[in-house]
C-alpha cells in the first residue's frame, strides 16, 4: 500500500469513527427521553479495483423489533380495554356502594322490612306507621340513586368515546405530516430515524385505543387498519373516525340512537381491545344489564305489594306505584301481567318507582294507610290492631318470585335476595376487571422491557462501543503520525 493510500484509509477511518462517537454521544444523551430508539452507524470497507480503499459509512439505522413492537401494542391494547372498564365500573360503584353500606338497595330494602315487622307490632302507633313510610321512601330514593347512577356512568362511557376519537384522529393528522417528512428526508438519503421515532409513538398510543394492524412499506407507505379490517391511515391518507357525544343517557334505554364509532361511514370494527371498545361496551351492555336488574327489583317490589292487597279491584296501585300508569280517570293502576309476573321487568320502573300518593300525608294522602294498606273500600274506623295486611306484605316481599337470568340474576328468589344480587353482581364485575386490569398491566409491563431491551439505549454498552471508537480513533491517528514520519524522512534525502 502506498503512503497516499495508508494516509487516504486512515483519514476515511477518522471520519468515521468521529461519525460514530456522535452518534454514540447522543444515543447516551437520549437513554431516559420517551419513545427514542437506539441509532447505529453501518460501515463498510471502500473498495477500488479489489483493494482496501478506506472505510465507508451508510445511514443511521434504528435497533427496531416488528415482532416485539407488535405484541407491545398488543397488550397495551388490552392494558387499556381492562383499566377503562376498571375505571368506570369503580366511579359507578363508588355510588352505589357496597352491600353493607346504608345507601345501597340491600340495606334500604332491609331498613323497611324491619320497620314493617315494628309496624306489625303496633299498627296503631303513628309513629311507627311515619317510620315504615320514610323507610319506603328511603328505598325508592335508592333506586332512583342507582338508576341516576348507571345514567350517569353511561353518559362518562360515552363522553370517553368521544375523547378517544378526538385523540386518535389528531395522532393519525400528525402521523400524516411526521410520514411525509418521513419520505422526503429518505428521498434526500437522510436518516429518518427521528421520524421513525415519533411515528412509532404515535401508532403505540392509536394502539392502545383501536387495536391495530400495521403494514411497513417504507417512508410515505405505512398503513394502519383495524384488527377488524377499518383503513384507518394510507400512504400519509388519514381516515378520520367519527362519533358523536350524547349527554344525558338514559339508564333504561339500549344503545338505540346512540353514536357507534364509523369509519368512512363504516362501523368501526375491533376485537374486544383497546379503550373504545370497552366504553361502547360498558355503555350499551354492561351498564343496561345492570339496570335492567334494578328494574327487575322495582317491578316485583311493586307486584309483592301489589299482591298483598288481595282485596284491590280493577287494577288499584298498591302501595309502591309507576306514576306512568293511569286509567282513563287519571288514577294510578297497576297491571300484574304487564308488571313482571314472569320475571320480565318494566322498563324504566326503577327510576320511576314512587310511593302511592293515598299513602303519604305530604301528597294528601292518609298515614294509617300503612297499616291497612291501599283498599279504597277500607277505611280507618276498622280494628286499629288489626296487622294482618302489614303481615301479608312482610310474606309477600319474603315469597320467591321469578327474575329474567339474562343478567345472571337467579331465576326465583326473594326481594331481599334479588336486591343483594343485584348489588352482588355489580360489585363483582367491578372486581373482575380490577383483577384483570392488575394482571394486563403486568404483562403489558413484560411486553414494553421486551422491546425496550431490544432497542432502547444501555449505557453500558455504549460505552464500551465507545471505548472501541477511541481505540480505532487511536491506531488511524498512529497510521497518520507513522505516514508523516516517512514522508518526512523521505524528504530529508538528498
Amino acid at each position: 500500500m502506498s503512503l497516499q493510500a495508508a494516509l487516504s484509509t486512515a483519514l476515511s477511518s477518522l471520519a468515521a469513527e468521529q461519525r460514530q462517537s456522535a452518534l454514540i454521544a447522543n444515543n447516551i444523551a437520549n437513554a431516559n427521553t420517551e419513545g427514542y430508539v437506539r441509532r447505529d452507524l453501518p460501515r463498510s470497507e471502500s473498495l477500488v479495483g479489489g483493494t482496501g480503499a478506506g472505510v465507508s459509512t451508510g445511514t443511521v439505522k434504528r435497533a427496531t423489533d416488528a415482532a416485539l413492537a407488535a405484541a407491545s401494542r398488543t397488550a397495551s391494547a388490552n392494558e387499556a380495554y381492562a383499566g377503562t372498564l376498571q375505571g368506570l365500573l369503580e366511579a359507578y360503584t363508588a355510588k352505589i356502594g357496597q352491600g353493607s353500606d346504608e345507601r345501597s338497595i340491600s340495606h334500604r330494602l332491609g331498613a323497611f322490612q324491619t320497620a314493617m315487622t315494628t309496624l306489625s307490632a303496633e299498627p296503631s302507633n303513628a309513629v311507627a306507621q311515619s317510620q315504615a313510610l320514610s323507610s319506603a321512601q328511603d328505598l325508592v330514593a335508592s333506586l332512583h340513586d342507582m338508576t341516576a347512577a348507571v345514567s350517569t356512568a353511561r353518559s362518562d362511557a360515552d363522553l370517553s368515546v368521544a375523547r378517544d376519537v378526538d385523540a386518535v384522529n389528531s395522532a393519525l393528522d400528525s402521523l400524516a405530516e411526521i410520514d411525509r417528512q418521513m419520505a422526503y428526508a429518505s428521498a434526500r438519503g437522510a436518516s429518518t430515524a427521528e421520524f421513525e421515532d415519533k411515528r412509532d409513538t404515535l401508532i403505540a398510543k392509536i394502539g392502545a385505543v383501536v387495536p391495530l394492524r400495521v403494514f411497513d412499506n417504507g417512508p410515505g407507505q405505512l398503513i394502519l387498519m383495524s384488527d377488524g379490517g377499518n383503513t384507518l391511515y394510507d400512504s400519509t391518507t388519514v381516515h378520520h373516525l367519527s362519533f358523536t357525544h350524547t349527554p344525558g343517557i338514559p339508564a333504561e334505554s339500549g344503545s338505540t340512537g346512540l353514536s357507534q364509532v364509523t369509519v368512512d361511514g363504516q362501523a368501526l370494527r375491533s376485537s374486544e381491545s383497546g379503550s373504545i371498545a370497552a366504553a361502547l361496551t360498558l355503555r350499551d351492555k354492561t351498564l343496561p344489564g345492570f339496570n335492567d336488574m334494578l328494574d327487575q327489583v322495582a317491578t316485583q317490589l311493586a307486584n309483592a305489594f301489589q299482591s298483598a292487597d288481595g282485596t284491590l279491584t280493577g287494577g288499584v296501585a298498591g302501595l309502591f306505584v309507576d306514576p306512568l300508569k293511569k286509567n282513563a280517570a287519571d288514577a294510578l293502576v297497576w297491571d300484574q301481567v304487564k308488571g313482571g309476573d314472569a320475571g320480565y321487568p318494566v322498563s324504566g320502573m326503577a327510576s320511576r318507582i314512587a310511593i302511592n300518593p293515598d299513602a303519604d300525608p305530604e301528597a294528601g294522602g292518609d298515614l294509617w294507610r300503612m297499616r291497612t294498606g291501599l283498599d279504597p273500600a277500607v277505611t280507618d274506623s276498622g280494628n286499629a290492631s288489626d296487622n294482618s295486611w302489614i303481615l301479608s306484605a312482610l310474606n309477600a316481599m319474603d315469597a320467591a318470585r321469578d327474575y329474567a337470568t339474562d343478567t345472571g340474576l337467579p331465576s326465583k328468589m326473594s326481594l331481599s335476595q334479588a336486591a343483594s344480587q343485584s348489588a352482588g353482581l355489580m360489585q363483582s364485575e367491578r372486581a373482575v376487571w380490577t383483577d384483570r386490569a392488575t394482571s394486563r398491566s403486568a404483562l403489558a409491563l413484560q411486553a414494553k422491557e421486551e422491546l425496550t431491551n431490544k432497542t432502547a439505549v444501555n449505557i453500558d454498552e455504549e460505552l464500551q462501543r465507545l471505548m472501541l471508537v477511541q481505540q480505532t480513533y487511536s491506531a488511524s491517528v498512529q497510521i497518520i503520525q507513522a505516514a508523516a514520519k516517512m514522508l518526512e524522512e523521505l524528504s530529508q534525502i538528498r
